[in-house]
């Protein structure tokens, strides 16, 4: 990947003045379907997500143009590849952006379906060779941070955008006469909770496609049928895993793909642990 011409060039010609992280190669090598997400950290935030249909490349195109619009760009970056087919690409980006609200995404696909289906990312990994580990934007207290900052916020990037396109001129915020104080996250029932695990969760009696499946009767499965716990939705739409045995949750995220991730990392563990 990092053997493009193009991208090899964007280093060379001083576009970014650092190194790639040999992470990057490793990370690429999981889109393997080539269409998907994208989503790029830097320092604690996630500050861009977009779609393409070769995922391999587009990203760090698109790291390029807001690098410099970062004032200080010697911080860590990261990047987080989420595959998805192409008919989803519009729904998942649309609802993380309206969940994250990136600084530097001034539109959204769809508002219609910013509320559907969020990015199921596969890996992250830092972006530059002297970064000791990748950034914090991925880490959950960080996404759930900013999740809730821009429940709240009043002037959206894409929204000032939008702005700046029909004036012609930057966006001001808006003033407003009185100040009101910032509304909590509304909670969620138990029978929308419920509804949460038929919706990310994939067919129990279905191929187990992934390695670990989270599946829609709440059962944590991996490729080779081994049940390895349960999995549940928290009032704010954050899912937690359960091992099989425990009573209480033991690792948690803000989504699904980086939870699965980590239960996959956990396993690997349990099973060396078990073989020593």
């Amino acid at each position: 990947m990092l053997h493009n011409r193009k991208h090899f060039l964007m280093w060379r010609r001083q576009v970014f003045v650092r190194n790639p992280n040999d992470q990057l190669n490793t990370l690429f090598a999981t889109a393997t379907g080539g269409t998907g997400i994208y989503l790029i950290g830097c320092a604690a935030e996630i500050v861009y997500v977009g779609q393409s249909w070769n995922i391999r490349e587009r990203p760090l195109e698109s790291l390029g143009r807001v690098y410099h619009r970062v004032s200080d760009t010697s911080l860590p970056w990261s990047l987080a590849l989420a595959p998805c087919s192409r008919d989803e690409m519009d729904e998942r980006e649309s609802t993380a952006i309206r969940a994250y609200a990136p600084r530097f995404n001034t539109s959204i696909p769809s508002i219609p379906k910013s509320e559907g289906r969020m990015p199921e990312i596969v890996g992250v990994a830092a972006v530059f060779q002297d970064q000791s580990d990748t950034c914090g934007a991925f880490q959950p207290d960080n996404l759930r941070q900013q999740m809730e900052k821009a429940r709240v916020m009043s002037d959206l990037p894409w929204r000032q955008g939008k702005q700046r396109k029909k004036s012609g001129k930057p966006a001001q915020p808006r003033k407003s006469k009185m100040q009101t104080a910032p509304t909590q996250p509304a909670k969620l029932s138990e029978a929308e909770l419920e509804e949460l695990l038929l919706h990310y969760g994939v067919p129990a009696d279905g191929p187990l496609v992934y390695p670990v499946n989270l599946c829609d009767d709440g059962s944590v499965i991996n490729n080779d049928g081994e049940y390895l716990g349960t999995w549940s939705m928290d009032e704010y739409e954050h899912p937690s895993f359960t091992p099989d045995g425990a009573e209480q949750a033991l690792l948690s995220h803000v989504l699904v793909g980086l939870l699965c991730y980590d239960i996959r990392d956990w396993h690997a563990k349990q099973q060396h642990t078990e073989t020593e």
